[in-house]
């Protein structure tokens, strides 16, 4: 199920000459309703590219934000939708409707902006186009397969297993936006790493079991 066109009459905080963070902060100031949809966020953004999109639902998971409920749940399935496309080479996001309608309650969202941004305005500061073959062309549908893999470990059930994928995700996703190929190549680096932590912290939880299955028997 497409995503609905952007409405023209809500406020310019769509504009492309903006910001992340200053599209946030506008976005959160202005939206009135409830609950906020992924609907609504991806709405906000316009025809923002992939990047901006995987960035929205990374940053949830990969700074130090404690006590907001269901987040990881809301954005780990979007990520994945949205990394696949991208590697497909779509030209705009697509998203199921039980996604696109998944919602977080107003105040909860409001106070997920007011942690992130402040974050996110400081790396702003330090991009800037460089090493420009690893985020044009065909390195932008590679990417999104990678970023669909994090996404994959992402939504996997494993304790403390969230961090280092969505940072992964988050410094691609920015050297996407900024055309930065020294931030891509530190988010793949660090991807990179998640799978071989990760995969190690699989293998002795397996382990592990084993050896207490074989102590039970």
């Amino acid at each position: 199920m497409p995503l609905s066109e952007p409405d023209p009459g809500l406020p310019a905080q769509r504009h492309s000459s903006a910001s992340l963070s200053s599209l946030l902060l506008a976005f959160a100031a202005n939206f009135s309703a409830e609950r906020v949809r992924v609907r609504d966020i991806t709405e906000s953004l316009g025809q923002r590219s992939f990047g901006f999109i995987l960035l929205i639902f990374a940053l949830p998971n990969s700074l130090p934000i404690l006590g907001i409920p269901g987040v990881s749940t809301i954005t780990g399935l979007p990520m994945l939708f949205v990394a696949a496309q991208m590697a497909l080479g779509h030209d705009r996001v697509y998203l199921p409707g039980f996604i696109a309608n998944s919602s977080l309650a107003t105040a909860d969202f409001q106070k997920l902006i007011t942690k992130v941004v402040p974050w996110l305005q400081r790396i702003e500061k330090l991009m800037k186009p460089r090493i420009a073959f690893l985020t044009q062309g065909n390195a932008e549908r590679w990417l999104g397969a990678f970023c669909f893999l994090l996404a994959f470990l992402l939504a996997l059930p494993i304790p403390l297993g969230n961090l280092l994928p969505a940072l992964g995700v988050l410094f691609i996703s920015l050297g996407l936006i900024e055309r930065d190929g020294v931030c891509v190549l530190a988010g793949l680096g660090i991807g990179i790493a998640s799978w071989v932590f990760l995969s190690g912290l699989v293998w002795v939880l397996f382990k592990t079991t084993l050896a207490l299955i074989d102590r039970l028997i």
